[in-house]
């Protein structure tokens, strides 16, 4: 038995197989999903055809829009990079095709990218692109508060199910759950004053789903210590606490 130098798990000796059979399954959805939704949807939104998010009208401060979207720029750079370096490996004379003819070398030579002795590496790199991508496409109000940057204390966020994150001040790339870890500590820390449906609501904001009705249940059999204001139906209410219950709960 050998490991697969991705997941590190156990698998058969199969010829040069860097990855195992879930993995190179994996790599090969991010190689397609890279070329057939991320890129031409990013390009669209770096030349304004697109649009994540609600809509609004903005006022004229007197300043012209950019033609395009810088950010969406920077990650098709880095994604039209990583084709054309793997396009590259195929054959010298792929290095320096267009994005979409890469991506489509690249699918046509399923066997030689997934047999490579680079596997390993150019799948991390992919996953790393891939999870950027998704971040940048991910409409804002179903982006969570995953914590603060250790680093320079700036707020992430990202996905819901995102496995790491990449701070958009310092660039540094964190595992998601030891910042959720850390937030959920600093939740104790934190109140809100409102009614069962504001606690919610800004529970939902950290990725933390409960209902009002299930928050007014936890206050009337006494699980919750909400402390009554002066004002009818509000309370204030410890997010660490009500995060605590929730884990219990499910």
């Amino acid at each position: 038995m050998t490991d697969c130098q991705h997941c590190h798990k156990p698998m058969k000796p199969a010829a040069a197989n860097m990855l195992c059979a879930n993995c190179r399954e994996t790599y090969w959805q991010l190689i397609h999903q890279l070329g057939h939704v991320q890129l031409p949807t990013l390009r669209s939104i770096m030349l304004r055809q697109a649009h994540i998010g609600t809509t609004g009208h903005t006022p004229n401060k007197g300043n012209a829009p950019l033609p395009i979207d810088t950010h969406a720029q920077d990650l098709i750079a880095d994604s039209e990079a990583w084709l054309d370096e793997q396009a590259g490996k195929i054959n010298s004379r792929y290095g320096n095709l267009p994005w979409d003819k890469a991506w489509k070398k690249l699918t046509a030579n399923k066997h030689t990218i997934l047999e490579m002795s680079t596997a390993a590496d150019d799948y991390a790199a992919l996953e790393h692109i891939s999870r950027r991508n998704e971040t940048a496409l991910t409409p804002e109000d179903e982006l969570i508060i995953i914590g603060t940057c250790p680093n320079c204390h700036t707020l992430l966020t990202g996905p819901p199910e995102a496995e790491s994150v990449t701070c958009q001040g310092c660039h540094r790339e964190w595992a998601a759950p030891a910042i959720k870890a850390a937030r959920d500590e600093r939740l104790w820390q934190m109140q809100i004053t409102g009614t069962p449906s504001d606690a919610a609501k800004e529970l939902k904001r950290y990725g933390l789903t409960v209902s009002r009705n299930l928050i007014s249940q936890w206050m009337r059999r006494g699980k919750l210590h909400a402390t009554p204001t002066e004002h009818k139906r509000q309370y204030k209410f410890n997010l660490g606490e009500l995060a605590a219950l929730l884990d219990c709960h499910r």
